[in-house]
């Protein structure tokens, strides 16, 4: 198509042409040409519309809302529709769309499109009710069994809980006075209205294996987020064949060992980091404990509940973690600079100047303030998400200093080209959920590369999602293994 498009393109005739020619180049434009033709065939079939041509105001629509999708703007109609986890959803609408527009294009309002996505929706979640398993890919779909509000609140009752299993089946089930609601932080699927109740089924696969956390988060009457943060789950879910919940204490008050922030001042990041330390029962600098160097200080207190309980049962050897806070997002830096910080590919420059406080001005402070090992098989380096290939990125360029690595759901997988010198390598800790896809397969990518290269290392697969959840429970258990 590409002579005949060019054709097209440049045709002296095409400014001026009307009716059925134009409707006829306006498909041919958007049906085989790229984003720059969307404009002149969103005007050809305007032409076509004005000319009374059938269709030719929906190919119209079209184009605008290709266009406007394309270009990260809300689309003005309505008709591009999307996938998200096996649902089809509506792009963003833009509601300062004329309805006389709208009704001169013969379109629905947006209230009548969104039912129509929800109706089809729901057709094949029933369908997919009746069938085995989940879409092969896919780790969950939605299913939808049509229940009453009867049947709900009695199963509520009886299990005590706003969720429930039947086989591979969740339910949730919300009864605040919300206009709609989503289950984040996993399952971002629109609730479904069943009378005064808001209903999500889901099919997970190896759901009996599940810990996952769940919140009902409110949705507008257009179906957005009425929420400008990412709330925090607020339940908890656990399959009868997950591994066991970890012990904890029960709040940061009740740890036996210490918690404290301090700010310690970086000349390679030109200012003072906030750094937690977990230190455990009874601990002086004489003992030059096994230490965790570790990102993402500023999430680091529900871990320390984990690893306090874990240390007091005698699950856990008795080890300091240090762990440095993110700078997290910041506009006037560029954005995300947490990332910028813990990945290398996105700015190379911050990212060399993390490493210089994080490898050498960390360690030395830890070591003189509270003397904790310098040998590198008692030196442990942990991340989870970007802080996973942050960890991962550690391990390879330091590895004389680093005996072990715990790297979680890190989202960057290996190039292949990564090597360690003979013998030199640290044991590496992986782990990650089916239940976050990306983050899953790169972690995995990990495991494989690193049992190609024959290097000692530990792979754990949990069924869960990109949460908290998984990386406080394995943690622990990760330092036993280092230093057990």
């Amino acid at each position: 198509m590409g002579r005949p498009l060019n054709e097209l393109r440049s045709h002296p005739e095409l400014a001026g042409i009307e009716g059925a020619l134009a409707l006829r180049a306006a498909r041919a434009l958007e049906t085989h040409g790229n984003m720059a033709d969307l404009t002149q065939a969103a005007d050809l079939a305007w032409r076509a519309h004005l000319s009374g041509e059938p269709d030719a105001s929906l190919l119209f629509a079209t184009c605008t809302d290709r266009h406007s999708v394309i270009q990260g703007r809300a689309q003005p109609f309505g008709t591009v529709t999307m996938e998200h986890q096996g649902d089809v959803v509506l792009a963003p609408i833009d509601p300062s769309t004329p309805p006389e527009m709208r009704q001169r294009l013969g379109l629905p309002d947006a209230d009548t499109l969104r039912a129509r996505v929800e109706d089809y929706n729901r057709q094949r979640a029933v369908a997919r009710a009746e069938q085995p398993g989940v879409p092969d890919g896919k780790q969950f779909c939605r299913v939808w069994r049509e229940p009453t509000a009867a049947e709900l609140r009695a199963r509520w009752e009886a299990e005590g809980e706003p969720v429930w299993a039947d086989g591979d089946e969740l339910t949730f089930v919300c009864d605040r006075p919300l206009p709609g609601a989503i289950v984040g932080p996993l399952f971002e699927l629109p609730m479904w209205r069943v009378e005064d109740l808001l209903v999500l089924q889901v099919r997970v696969d190896r759901l009996s294996e599940a810990v996952l956390t769940y919140g009902f988060w409110p949705l507008d009457d257009a179906g957005r987020p009425a929420f400008r943060e990412r709330p925090e789950p607020d339940g908890r879910w656990r399959g009868p064949d997950a591994p066991p919940a970890a012990p904890s204490r029960a709040t940061n008050d009740d740890i036996e060992g210490t918690l404290v922030t301090e700010v310690v001042e970086s000349r390679s990041l030109g200012e003072g980091r906030k750094v937690t330390v977990y230190r455990p029962p009874g601990h002086t600098p004489d003992e030059r404990l096994p230490v965790v160097y570790a990102t993402d200080g500023g999430m680091f207190a529900p871990y320390a509940r984990r690893l306090d309980a874990a240390i007091g049962e005698g699950a856990v050897p008795r080890t300091v973690v240090v762990a440095a806070h993110s700078a997290g997002f910041d506009p006037t830096r560029g954005g995300n600079v947490r990332a910028m910080e813990y990945i290398a590919t996105f700015d190379p420059q911050r990212f060399d100047a993390h490493q210089r406080f994080f490898i050498g001005e960390l360690s030395s402070w830890a070591e003189e303030r509270y003397g904790v090992s310098a040998e590198r098989d008692r030196r442990a380096v942990f991340g989870c998400s970007d802080g996973g290939a942050h960890a991962m990125a550690v391990g390879l360029l330091h590895h004389q200093r680093f005996g072990h690595v715990i790297s979680y759901s890190g989202g960057m997988p290996p190039s292949g080209h990564e090597r360690w010198p003979d013998g030199g390598a640290p044991f590496i800790q992986l782990c990650a959920g089916t239940l976050e896809p990306q983050f899953f397969m790169a972690t995995q990518a990990w495991a494989g590369f690193l049992s190609m290269m024959q290097i000692e290392h530990h792979w754990t697969e949990r069924v869960c999602g990109h949460e908290l959840l998984q990386w406080i429970e394995e943690l622990p258990r990760a330092i036993a293994r280092a230093f057990g």
